[in-house]
């Protein structure tokens, strides 16, 4: 009887060793799932956007430019730059000739003036009250994600002699994103507003009275469970318009009512005063017609300071259920 007992305590044993033996040994611990990234992502890196003294090299370039042009149009070319020009082509005894140079750098004068910073600005001048409601209402607006997809193809041109091809849209589809609930994060608006007039301190001046604002939104997801969401129903919708035509292009858009489309602004500190009819669009312009828009953009400089705020908005696919309140 004990030699059965024991026979059978000895085949159990084996059999456990080797079914622990088959077992392959444990890995290393498996990392945690990172979260999914929104398109619009919160960088607090990116919140120096913009150089407080920036370097204005092509307007300077393109104003000597411009007024060594109609200085020769006016009085004559120089003999040494006479004779280098004509090198390449170009007749300075002719004064059609210097008048059409002084034209057509006159048009990339005006170009870039007008798309530099510094008009943009000064399009659009508000004062502190008017600052602090535009930030307000931004906190206060929801987030609007927006879908677009637009199919397409390319045909090639009719004519015998082209043979380029061009676009051709046969649909165009929006659709927005559906989520649950969503949360201001901008830490409030006393924290942007002190924010940007804290900037007044910040500049070349001692006591600048003007502040340049840059603007930033963004869009967080709240957890993995969020970010999941919206990439399926993005999925989703790519897939239900892939097949309408040969190509398919998909735009992801965020943006809040009433949110400024430019992203920039200049604040005016209420007891500093207005800045006056220098800083508006029609003195910007009258600085660049007398050749003068690189000391207008400095003078400008000098009596701003930089703030870049940026609204965030977290966002989660569930609704938030408030508890039952102890009455119920």
């Amino acid at each position: 009887m004990r030699f059965l007992l024991y026979v059978a305590y000895v085949s159990a044993s084996s059999n456990l060793e080797a079914s622990t033996s088959s077992q392959p040994p444990p890995g290393p611990p498996r990392p945690p799932r990172q979260l999914r990234r929104s398109p619009w992502p919160s960088d607090p890196a990116a919140l120096v956007m913009e150089r407080s003294t920036p370097k204005h090299y092509k307007a300077g370039f393109l104003s000597a430019v411009l007024l060594g042009a109609f200085r020769s149009a006016v009085v004559g070319c120089p003999g040494k730059l006479s004779g280098l020009l004509s090198y390449v082509g170009v007749d300075c005894e002719s004064k059609r000739a210097r008048w059409v140079a002084v034209v057509v750098i006159a048009c990339f004068y005006a170009l870039e003036c007008g798309r530099s910073s510094t008009l943009r600005y000064v399009r659009d001048v508000r004062s502190a009250e008017a600052v602090d409601g535009f930030l307000q209402a931004a906190l206060d607006a929801p987030p609007l994600v927006k879908w677009t997809a637009a199919s397409y193809h390319y045909e090639k041109s009719r004519r015998t002699t082209d043979a380029s091809t061009r676009r051709v849209v046969t649909a165009v589809h929006s659709d927005a994103w559906a989520f649950g609930a969503w949360r201001d994060a901008s830490g409030g608006v006393d924290a942007l507003a002190s924010r940007w007039r804290d900037a007044c301190c910040t500049g070349r001046a001692a006591r600048p009275s003007l502040v340049k604002i840059r603007l930033r939104k963004s869009l967080v997801f709240d957890d993995a469970e969020s970010a999941d969401d919206y990439h399926h129903q993005l999925a989703t919708f790519a897939r239900g318009h892939r097949h309408r035509d040969v190509h398919l292009s998909l735009e992801q858009h965020f943006s809040l009512k009433g949110w400024d489309l430019d992203e920039r602004m200049l604040g005016v500190r209420r007891p500093l005063g207005a800045p006056g009819a220098l800083w508006t669009p029609g003195g910007f312009w009258v600085f660049a017609c007398l050749g003068l828009t690189v000391p207008y953009r400095a003078l400008l400089e000098r009596r701003c300071a930089v703030a870049t705020l940026e609204v965030v908005k977290r966002v989660r696919s569930r609704r938030v259920v408030a508890p039952p309140s102890p009455a119920e």
